[in-house]
């Protein structure tokens, strides 16, 4: 009981501190002449805008030497942002993309973020890099397709003393709730590659969101609705020599349905041509998922995320639909069905609940039904957050026609700030517990998962960055038998201006197997995906055998035209096994590129190419010699076409 009260009292402790260190506001300012949009921030035409200054480390909140300014103001149309950063070496920028809403990753960019409902939990994110190319990440989550995210105006240019960045946003490019005058969330951050440096203006760590810096006062526009149906049908046609000719074709719609609601649905999706991401072949006594590619079910992922839903469990479908959004400030939802006609139907609704920044509560339901067996699944989750600590509940329960009952539960204490986590977690499942559409890859154990990583920056020296950490997992059966130990150790760093080096050592028991697995690896630069090499190598004992892996990786860019990336693993385990991943990329501008993949798997070899015009407005276009996602190689041939078009137009206006 006397720990109990020194916890409490620590907690109680935390939660104040955090009250105590909440930003100042920043005040509105409504424009009467909005600025040119030419990537020169103009003082003159932004002199009466509110600013703030300074920027942190993400990771440590220590204050960055080189500073930022950053400006924020609106009309009755638009959103406007400014940003100037100082940079002592303007020849090391990095700025490779120069499309629109692309991804900026190994570039140097700038990055505003702005939650219209002031919960903290529902950000729009707009980045730019120093060309003044974008990228859009809109609250919910939305594919990456232009007529279905919309885009924004930014400019940007380097400059002798740094760079710096304008943008003009629409406010209908986002989801607007209650018009009229109240308090949004903002918040700024940059990414600087030379030092792989993630910065922000107001240091907040994730699980403080209530220290993001409040918006005051601003006057929110009546939201447009737009009750037309887009409309992205598909044809393709070719030749495959499994089947000879091939036609297919299918159509994808959304509309919105209330200001803060839109749906998606498909009919008929193509999934064939969607290239997939490809799995290492390291030993893993355990089930792994590969990434999530396809458009449906990235509209909305971040109002369909819990435990038991993991898209990728849906291999196929004929018809599908997908709502999510907003009902209140502080309440969202998620729904989704799929048909597979004749051989299984998927079910998933969430509902999450946030009261306020530091207290978030979701409910999660599952049904998958195939012939013969029906599975449901339920999730019901609480986190608070007091200062740098959050802790979370879980209770998690499947039903199934086979397997019976069974339940998942675990409590879980994280401390986040300035470089250090630390965290402990209990859980307890059922060897009965088994929810379909989920990804849980053990059952039937009890234990503790406890440790810690803490890590730093250094803005002078030999030393960019080091970081070091300890995990221990303590793991039984329900019935008390032993399972599984283990204990990793892990170690980092990166040269400044030179490689960065990682050591992780892993000692674990499973089922009375003792392994070890030590790992190294290296590259050179860290975080530039564009002109890279790196190796890593693996060794020790997987389940009572010899285990080694050595993987090599690069990339290289030709030109400002050709990309290149090249991936080959070897595993020697019970055998031998080999992986070569070869993929290039040509921009022959604007929106048209060649591509092509060759993979090489444990001896069979697939490659295909094509050419794309896609990733702008209008229709898009692919001729695909070859499938992306078979396991050998087929002669095919397929051309595909996708045409937008839309049904009505008509625009409600939202009542105040």
């Amino acid at each position: 009981m006397r720990h109990l009260a020194a916890l409490l009292a620590c907690l109680l402790a935390c939660h104040c501190l955090a009250a105590a260190q909440s930003t100042p506001p920043i005040p509105a300012h409504k424009l009467d002449h909005a600025p040119t949009i030419d990537g020169v921030v103009n003082d003159g035409e932004w002199k009466d805008v509110p600013f703030v200054e300074g920027l942190f480390d993400q990771n440590t909140g220590a204050a960055y030497p080189e500073s930022g300014r950053f400006w924020i103001a609106y009309d009755h149309d638009f959103v406007y942002f400014a940003a100037r950063m100082q940079e002592s070496q303007p020849g090391q920028i990095r700025a490779n993309e120069y499309r629109t809403n692309v991804g900026l990753s190994g570039d140097d960019y700038v990055e505003f973020d702005l939650d219209l409902s002031g919960s903290t939990t529902d950000f729009n994110v707009f980045q730019i890099n120093p060309q003044g190319a974008t990228n859009i990440q809109l609250a919910g989550g939305r594919a990456a397709k232009r007529e279905w995210t919309g885009e924004f105006l930014a400019k940007a240019r380097i400059t002798p003393t740094g760079w710096e960045a304008e943008a003009r946003i629409p406010w209908q490019l986002m989801r607007i709730p209650k018009s009229g005058m109240r308090d949004a969330r903002v918040n700024f951050r940059r990414f600087v590659s030379k030092s792989q440096r993630q910065l922000m203006q107001t240091y907040t760590t994730n699980q403080n969101g209530a220290l993001t810096p409040i918006w005051a006062h601003v006057e929110l526009p009546r939201q447009a609705v737009d009750h037309s149906i887009k409309l992205l049908p598909y044809f393709y046609a070719g030749y495959d020599p499994k089947v000879h000719g091939v036609f297919n074709s299918g159509l994808d719609l959304k509309t919105s349905l209330t200001e803060n609601i839109a749906l998606v649905g498909s009919v008929n999706p193509d999934f064939r041509n969607i290239e997939n991401q490809i799995l290492s072949i390291d030993f893993s006594r355990f089930e792994r998922l590969a990434g999530e590619t396809r458009p449906f079910f990235q509209e909305g992922r971040s109002y369909l995320n819990s435990a038991i839903f993991y898209s990728q469990r849906i291999r196929n479908f004929d018809v599908g639909v997908n709502t999510y959004g907003k009902l209140t400030d502080k309440t969202s939802f998620g729904f989704l069905d799929t048909n597979n006609f004749g051989d299984e139907n998927d079910l998933v609704g969430i509902f999450t609940s946030d009261p306020d920044p530091t207290l978030s509560l979701r409910a999660s339901v599952t049904s998958q039904s195939t012939p013969g067996n029906k599975n449901d699944a339920y999730l019901l989750r609480a986190a608070k957050q007091f200062g740098p600590l959050n802790f979370q509940l879980r209770d998690i329960a499947s039903k199934d026609t086979t397997e019976g009952t069974g339940h998942y539960r675990d409590a879980t204490l994280q401390y986040t700030d300035r470089g250090l986590t630390l965290y402990s977690v209990y859980t307890h499942t059922a060897a009965e517990f088994d929810p379909k559409l989920g990804f849980f890859p053990e059952r039937d154990f009890k234990g503790v998962d406890l440790g810690g990583q803490y890590n730093v920056n250094y803005d002078h020296g030999f030393m960019n960055d080091i970081g070091f950490g300890y995990f221990h997992t303590s793991y039984d059966h329900t019935d008390g038998t032993s399972y599984r130990r283990d204990n990793q150790v892990l170690a980092q760093g990166t040269i400044r201006n030179g490689p960065y080096l990682v050591y992780i050592g892993d000692f674990a028991s499973f089922e009375g197997s003792t392994d070890h697995l030590n790992t190294v690896s290296t590259g050179f630069p860290r975080g530039n995906p564009y002109s890279n090499i790196a190796w890593q190598h693996d060794w020790g004992r997987q389940a009572g055998l010899i285990y080694r892996s050595d993987t090599v990786s690069t990339a290289y860019r030709l030109n400002s035209k050709m990309q290149l990336t090249l991936r080959q693993q070897s595993v020697a385990y019970a055998g031998h096994n080999d992986q070569t991943i070869l993929s290039a990329n040509y921009d022959l501008g604007g929106d048209r590129f060649i591509s092509g993949r060759a993979v090489r798997n444990q001896g069979d070899t697939n490659f295909y190419v094509a050419y794309r015009r896609t990733g702008n407005q209008g229709a898009e276009y692919f001729l695909i010699l070859g499938d992306p996602n078979a396991t050998k190689y087929r002669n095919s041939l397929i051309l595909k076409m996708v045409v937008p078009f839309q049904i009505g137009g008509h625009t409600a206006k939202k009542a105040s």
